[in-house]
């Protein structure tokens, strides 16, 4: 028997697109993977309902004549754009939109078309959401996502010790972040991935523990690290504090690590801020 080969395309820039060879011509729409590199950002208005009309009753991607009448393909909307789709662009295929999950909190997955599919699978695990800026209140609301937050600021704080510790580098502890290295880069980017395990209790526990294992090498475990605690000037206890102590304040102006409460109890007065302002007088 004949073996029958068909010949395929696949997609190399990661979009993971296939068809068939011969098909190439009639591909309409922008490779996801292409889309991405160009400009890696998220649509961050919730999909309202709006008229066929506002597309001439076409696809948005292929521009066949679609409705909702008997002999027309079905109308689909994506719900991540807005827009409508035949029923070859849009495959009811289901994803979580990050619009509604920044602004509700809300990771229920809702129908999108094929090309928003793929542009959300491949922006997934990218660090491209700063809540701060698009909604700051939602760290008030979500007490999960507030202790991430937390943590991965005190994290960036013991990074500055462990650059300067052979120790620490030799034990290759901050490795343990590699699978999200932004974590070890800033505090304030998030990827879509980083939100859906936070909602899922995947992402605290792991960075607490990870959190945890960094400090002890700080406090407990490396003289060289110990050496760079602070004294409260403002009390008697000789308790050292380091700047990612729960208990610790950073003076905003010189940096000096103090007791938070002896902070606030003193009106906000550090002492080494006042030594160089009589420095400077």
């Amino acid at each position: 028997m004949e073996e029958t080969v068909t010949c395929l395309f696949v997609c190399s820039a990661a979009c993971g697109f296939c068809t068939h060879a011969k098909c190439l011509g009639l591909i309409t729409r922008k490779c996801a993977a292409i889309k991405v590199c160009d400009n890696p950002t998220y649509l961050m208005s919730v999909c309202c309902e709006r008229g066929l009309s506002s597309q001439s009753y076409r696809c948005a991607e292929c521009r066949t004549k679609i409705g909702f009448q008997r002999g027309l393909p079905e109308a689909r909307q994506c719900d991540y754009n807005g827009d409508y789709y035949c029923d070859m662009c849009h495959w009811n295929d289901t994803a979580v939109i990050p619009a509604r999950v920044l602004h509700n909190w809300d990771f229920e997955p809702r129908k999108v078309c094929r090309a928003s599919k793929q542009f959300l699978r491949l922006l997934f695990p990218r660090p491209v959401l700063h809540i701060q800026q698009i909604n700051p209140m939602l760290f008030s609301y979500v007490e999960e996502l507030n202790d991430t937050k937390r943590l991965r600021e005190e994290i960036i704080i013991m990074k500055r010790y462990f650059l300067s510790c052979k120790a620490a580098l030799d034990s290759k502890l901050l490795l343990q972040l590699q699978p999200r290295q932004h974590f070890v880069e800033t505090s304030d980017m998030y990827s879509m991935k980083d939100l859906v395990d936070v909602a899922t209790d995947v992402l605290l526990p792991e960075l607490a523990k990870i959190h945890a294992s960094i400090a002890q090498h700080i406090k407990t475990d490396c003289q060289v690290c110990q050496l760079k605690g602070y004294i409260c000037e403002l009390c008697d206890l000789r308790e050292v504090l380091f700047p990612f102590d729960s208990i610790a304040l950073v003076c905003p102006q010189c940096s000096t690590v103090l007791h938070r409460h002896c902070y606030m109890q003193s009106g906000r007065h550090c002492p080494n801020c006042e030594r160089l302002s009589r420095s400077t007088s």
